[in-house]
């Protein structure tokens, strides 16, 4: 998610960021919203609660068979081919030889 914000919003987040527990700018954002969603702050006709935005399957509406599912589709995703490469680490001290 990207959000756009004038710089002295920044920095007042930055600056309760710094105080909080947990000392992030996400942190005090999401404090915000849910407090603003819970105190009914928002705009008129906004949609306030996250209920009936989820598509429960026809045949699994208890979700019964959900464990299955996700095991299922985790298994499928270890198999799936994955390029990794490595850098080898340069010895301390050594510059590259690039030029």
């Amino acid at each position: 998610m990207s959000v756009t914000l004038d710089q002295d919003n920044v920095l007042w987040l930055k600056a309760q960021a710094a105080g909080s527990v947990k000392g992030t700018v996400s942190d005090v954002l999401d404090r915000l919203v849910t407090h603003a969603r819970a105190d009914g702050r928002s705009e008129p006709g906004a949609i306030r609660s996250v209920a009936g935005t989820i598509d429960l399957p026809r045949e699994d509406p208890g979700l019964e068979q959900a464990d299955a599912y996700v095991r299922t589709m985790f298994d499928r995703s270890l198999r799936r081919p994955m390029l990794v490469k490595e850098r080898s680490p340069r010895a301390a001290g050594k510059p590259s030889r690039r030029g």
